[in-house]
Formats: structure tokens, C-alpha cells, sequence
């Protein structure tokens, strides 16, 4: 992270419980993963799952990648987002 703008990008991503949910389902599956398993666990809407991990993405958290019509996502830097987590 370069700047301050970039720094609060990231921490208000991880700051909603939803985002939260899907950032840690994301590093203990440790592989790319649909967004329809993500709203399974999430308990929400896949539209809402996608507009959350579009924030991530944004954060520079998540990459994604198309799939035919699915979309999969995994955590950018597992070992950097699981040091912040764990602290």
C-alpha cells in the first residue's frame, strides 16, 4: 500500500461482517471459489455476494476471473491478509 487513500480503501473493505466472511471462507478454501459457494456460506444473495467482492477487488484483495457464467475469486496475498486476521 502507497498511500493513505489506498490504506483506508483496504481496511474499510475488510471492515463490513459479510466481506469479512468472505475474505476468511476464501483463505481457508485456499483455491479459487464460485461466488454461488461464497453466498451459500454468507447466507446472502449471490448479487450481493458480487457486490461485495467487487469491493474486495477494488481493495486489492481479491482477484477474480470469469469462468463461462461463473464468476471465482481467491484472496490475493493469503499470508498477508492471514497476519492481519490473526492479530
Amino acid at each position: 500500500m502507497t498511500n493513505d487513500a489506498e490504506k483506508a480503501a483496504f481496511f474499510k473493505a475488510l471492515g463490513d461482517e459479510v466481506r469479512l466472511c468472505i475474505v476468511k471462507e476464501l483463505l481457508r478454501r485456499k483455491k479459487c471459489t464460485c461466488i454461488c459457494e461464497l453466498a451459500k456460506v454468507a447466507k446472502r444473495d449471490q448479487s450481493v455476494i458480487f457486490r461485495h467482492v467487487k469491493l474486495l477487488e477494488a481493495a486489492g484483495i481479491l482477484d477474480t476471473k470469469s469462468e463461462g457464467k461463473y464468476l471465482m475469486c481467491r484472496v490475493k496475498d493469503p499470508r498477508r491478509i492471514n497476519g492481519l486476521l490473526e492479530e
